[in-house]
Parts: C-alpha cells; structure tokens; sequence
C-alpha cells in the first residue's frame, strides 16, 4: 500500500543511474525492472511478475522484502533498501542508456562485441540477424537450437570407426575433429561455451591414457562439454566425473578400493582436482569471489589433505565400460584394445573394487558401507552445494568470455544468478551465461574506455574467429589443419585440447610479472603464454595461414575419404578483394567491424590502407592471378590481426 502514497522522498543513490539523461529511447518499464533484476540480485531476488496498480507497474520481492517501480516517468523503491521510505531514486531517462545497452545492439559494432564474447565470429550475417531481436532472443534461441553434428558423428560419417582406424592418422585425429567441431555447425554459440568448459574441466591429449581410440575419446568428451553448455552444472560435474576422458586424466579410470595387505591406497588425483580446480578451489570466497580472512588476515583453506584421502574413497571401483555392443565391428587383431564405444559411455562401476570404509570431506560423511551410486550423489552435491561454486566458476567463465580481471560486483551478480536462476534453480548455466554477457559491464560503454577491461584473445579463438569470418572449408571434409603448436618459429603456439597440464595453459589468477598490469595487481591469464618468441611466431604463422591455400597430400584411401585427401584448406576472400578494388576504406571498415568490433582507430585505418595501396594499388589489379590477389587480401587481414584492438577484446 506504501507504494500507492503520494509522497516521495528525497532521490538516494541505491541504484546506480546515470548523471544525466542519455539521449536514448526510453525503455519500457517491463524492461527497466527486468535489468533491475539482472543488475541487483542482492535487492530484487528471482523473476517476479509485474503487477499494474495506477499510477505503478512495480514488482514484489518477498524473499529480500523489496519493491521496485515505475510511476510516469519516475523510478521508485520501496523496502529494507530504502528504510521503509518509498525513495525516488531517478527517472527512466536516467536509467535509459544502461538499460539500452543490455536489451538489444543500437549499432553493428555493439553487435559485434556481443557476438564475439558470445561466439566465434561476427559476420555481416551474424550482426544482422542479432540486430532484428533482443540479446534475450538471441540467447533463448541459440540455447533451443538443435545440435549441429556431433564430432563422434562425424568420425563414423568419415569412415574413422573401421578396426584399423583405432590410431587415426598416427594419432592426430583427436585434432581433426576438434578443428571441424569449431570451425563449422550452426550452434556457435554451444560450441564456444565448449570450449571455454574445456578450459576449466581441462582434458589434455598429451596426459590422457586411454585405451586406443583417442580420436573417439576426444570427440565424445567435446560432445559431452556440447551436450551440458546450456544445462544444469550438477549434471555437468556428474558427467565429468564419470567420463572416461576425464578418468584417463586424472586416474579414476582403474582407481582401486584400499588393500590393508599390499598397502595399496585409493589414487587422490581426481578427489584433489575436483576441488582445486572444478568446485571450490583452495580458499573460501565471498559470494564477489573476493578471499576471506581468518582474525589474522590470512585466507581460509577450504579443505585439507585429510579432506583428499577421504573423498578418494568415493572415487573407486570405476573403469571404462569395454563391453562391446550386440551389433559390433571387430575387435582389432593387434592386442586387448578394446571397440572405439567405450570412449562414448560412462565408466562402469565394478562394485568389487570400491571403497566400502566411511568417509568424511567438507562437513560431509558418507556412512560405511554406502553404495557406490548413492556415494557418488552425496559427495557430489555437496561440492555443488558449498557456496564457493557461484563466484569461482563464475569469475573464470567471465575471464574466457568477457574480461580478465572482472570487478568483484561483476562476480557477484553472475554468482547470484549461479545460485539461483530466478526460480529457485541453483546451477543453471544459461542463467550463468545471460548474466555474464548481459551485465552492464560486458555491455555498457563505460568498459569499451577502460584501460583495464577486456581480455587477451587467446591464439586458436583468434584462428576460428577468422577461418569462420573468410568461409574456410575442408575440400574433402578430413580438417586436416595440422599441428599449430609444433614450431617455435612459426607456430600458433596454442592447440585445442593440447594444455601441457590440468590447470590448462594458463592459470586464472596469472599477472604479468613487471608490467603496468602487475603495479595494479590485474589478472591476464592469456599473457602466460605471450613473450617476445611467440609474438613473432603468430605473425610468421599467420603470414602462411591466412593464404587459406594448401595442396592436397596424399593419404592412403579409406571408407569415407577421398583417395587425394589430405591437408586442403580453401578460404573465400572474394568478397574482400572485390571491396578492395572498389573501396578500400569500405574493405577496412568491414575488416574492423567483423574482426574488431569497430576498435581499430582511424590511424590505423590510414597506416594499413597506406601501406597496402602504394604496393597494390587497386586500379591495377586487372589481370593478377587469383593467388596473387588471394595474398594481397592474406596480407590486410594480417595486419588487422597483429593490431594491439584485435588482439585485445573488449
């Protein structure tokens, strides 16, 4: 009823708007709480309805006891956040520019910036369609979208499950399938969340032991990360758990009960990292993922090696499920490796080899005698249950999306929406997901003039980006794009699911050390792998990649694949070279807008075009061969991608 009086108070900042009233359209009041909610969980928790009293639409929020409100044209609260008072706190035109930015793209180069924080590339095509809805749309629409082709599909599609296919390509067929699964299919979106999971659940070819078959092993656990990006992540840590891919990792695959007799021990590697590195991490957080402090001022564990050998107990008994299926290809005549199938199966329990002893971690006991699947759940929910998920996960998936050193407020509203998505649903990762890229701060204006926002692309998003931006194709379908990570002199220096250990190729918390980021204390985790020798590596690799032309190798011929198959790469800059000849200031504001985001300054605009048509000048190109001008185009984009606003996203 408090809302319905007359009276006002005097405005109080509670919620943060704008000095002044932005010259943007107003948005409806619909639209003004829905951001209220997205931007200040802590006062209005959950998704509530609006409820339309004249001269109020206003929202009700039992749970912290707040009202927030639109009278007119003016903005209102009412609750334990003002007092009791009903507080004026501003006017819709105030509050129209934040607003704005988080419902929809007002320009290309925004919708740019969304796209390549949300996905690979920004096309035309893909600025275009984000342009004719809302971010909101956008989102529900790439999370409904049905699965492209899987990479375990894939493999089979191409023949790869034949018996004598157990090592495919020497081995490097795990690398072919990621290549594919990245660089083609609809579901971006799906497949960039993927990627950014398999940087936190790290899988590293190099450190699996597997049995045979590690292309299928690599496609199944890509297909897993796939499978779970838009669903619930205590089903997501189940799955992990009991992945084959991940047992071969970090030694659940054939982990052992205790034997009093031989003095054998349960293996503590995945009970360790599934706390380091998947849940909790070393020390206790607040909910803004900044680190509590005993009465000394020193950070508190949040477990200890007791806590390890205990929980390792849970984790035995399983191994990989080599049962073969009714309707199998032969098992191959060299040895005991088993049929490609058990990579894509969850490891089985063998009830023999699991630890029936008591075991206690984190709080939690499970009783003695406990079966193994009614273990399992307890000692996972209560890793997904302990408060430090939200804003542990949530600052690293901030840091592969958006920026690297996100602000505790940040951290705070995506793990508030970790741990409830609105509708009292703790987990939800495409909840997770709307609040790191809708936040006021991925989105607002504020961040694109900060020094300090925004993140080191990492070199394979840089190579995806561009192979999905220029139309790169596989002639043959294989992807054999190689080893980009091999040479220290012309090499990536980075390769899909090739981290040299579990905490992934960089850790979160990395500073550069003697930088003006070190004085400030600011986290970079892609700077650990940059120095002077694989700066000029990328650049000596791009000068031969981006040509996007190999000639076929020949490779022994197979079911599925072309006698001529081989390493085949093929990218379209057609459309770039015909823009050159007629503007070139039109190709490089189209290179800008689809790489950049529309960063690059004008003087780099001038440096580029400067250097390029006083070589090649575009009324002279008549008559060139087509790889000559294929290069000319290889050397813009080159330079585009060597340009410190594309190498930093914001």
């Amino acid at each position: 009823a408090a809302f319905f009086r007359t009276a006002g108070a005097p405005t109080r900042r509670i919620l943060s708007a704008s000095t002044t009233a932005a010259a943007t359209p107003l948005p409806s009041p619909t639209a003004l709480l829905d951001w209220a909610e997205r931007q200040y969980p802590h006062f209005f928790p959950g998704s509530r309805p609006d409820v339309f009293e004249a001269p109020y639409v206003y929202r009700h929020y039992p749970a912290s006891g707040n009202y927030v409100g639109v009278a007119g044209t003016e903005v209102y609260v009412l609750g334990p956040l003002s007092g009791g008072e009903l507080l004026h706190v501003g006017s819709v035109a105030d509050f129209a520019a934040m607003v704005q930015a988080t419902v929809a793209a007002s320009t290309d180069a925004e919708a740019a910036r969304f796209l390549q924080q949300a996905q690979f590339s920004s096309t035309l095509d893909e600025i275009a369609a984000l342009r004719s809805a809302t971010y909101e749309a956008w989102l529900t629409r790439q999370a409904t979208m049905p699965r492209g082709e899987s990479g375990w599909a894939w493999l089979i599609r191409l023949g790869h499950d034949a018996p004598e296919e157990y090592n495919y390509d020497g081995g490097h067929g795990n690398q072919y399938v990621i290549w594919n699964q990245m660089m083609t299919g609809d579901d971006q979106m799906r497949r960039r969340i993927a990627l950014a999971l398999s940087e936190y659940f790290v899988v590293s070819v190099p450190l699996l032991n597997s049995a045979g078959w590690n292309a299928f092993v690599i496609a199944a656990w890509w297909d897993l990360l796939c499978d779970h990006a838009f669903g619930n992540f205590r089903a997501l840590l189940e799955a992990v758990t009991l992945s084959p891919a991940m047992g071969s990792m970090l030694n659940t695959r054939g982990n052992e009960r205790e034997d009093a007799v031989t003095g054998r021990v349960p293996d503590e590697n995945y009970a360790r990292e599934v706390m380091q590195l998947f849940t909790i991490g070393l020390h206790e957080l607040n909910l803004d993922g900044t680190v509590k402090t005993d009465a000394e001022g020193r950070p508190i564990e949040t477990y200890d090696a007791d806590d390890v050998t205990q929980l390792a107990r849970v984790f035995t008994g399983y191994d990989a499920d080599v049962r073969e299926p009714l309707l199998q290809r032969p098992i191959p005549p060299f040895g005991q490796t088993p049929n490609y199938h058990y990579a894509g199966r969850p490891m089985r329990l063998f009830p023999e080899r699991h630890s029936t002893l008591r075991a206690t971690f984190l709080g939690t006991t499970v009783p003695a005698g406990a079966l193994a699947a009614q273990a399992l759940k307890t000692a996972l929910d209560a890793l997904f249950t302990h408060p430090n998920v939200g804003p542990f996960f949530g600052r690293q998936m901030i840091q592969r999306l958006v920026t690297s050193h996100p602000s505790p407020g940040y951290v705070e509203r995506v793990a508030r929406a970790f741990n409830d998505n609105g509708r009292g649903v703790r987990g939800d990762l495409l909840a997770v997901w709307r609040a790191i890229l809708l936040d006021d701060e991925a989105r607002g204006s504020a961040s694109l003039a900060s020094q300090t926002f925004g993140k080191l692309r990492e070199p394979m998003l840089r190579i995806i980006q561009w192979g999905r931006s220029f139309g790169l194709r596989s002639v043959h379908g294989s992807w054999k794009i190689g080893n980009t990570a091999h040479t220290p002199t012309d090499s990536l220096g980075q390769m899909p699911f090739y981290a040299p250990s579990v905490f992934n190729f960089f850790r979160p918390g990395h500073v550069p050390p003697s930088t003006a980021m070190a004085e400030q204390g600011l986290s970079s985790p892609e700077f650990q792998i940059v120095n002077e020798a694989t700066t000029l590596s990328y650049i000596n690799f791009l000068e031969g990649f981006l040509q996007g032309i190999w000639a076929p190798a020949p490779n022994k011929p197979g079911p599925g694949r072309n006698e001529s198959d081989g390493v085949d790469m093929n990218v379209d800059y057609s459309a770039e070279l015909a823009l050159y000849i007629a503007d070139p200031q039109a190709l490089m504001r189209r290179l800008d807008l689809v790489l950049c985001a529309g960063r690059l300054t004008e003087v780099q605009h001038q440096r580029i075009l400067a250097l390029m048509t006083a070589q090649s000048p575009p009324g002279s190109l008549t008559g060139y061969p087509v790889d000559v001008l294929h290069r000319l185009i290889a050397s813009i984009v080159l330079l585009v991608m060597i340009t410190p606003e594309y190498l930093v996203q914001q």
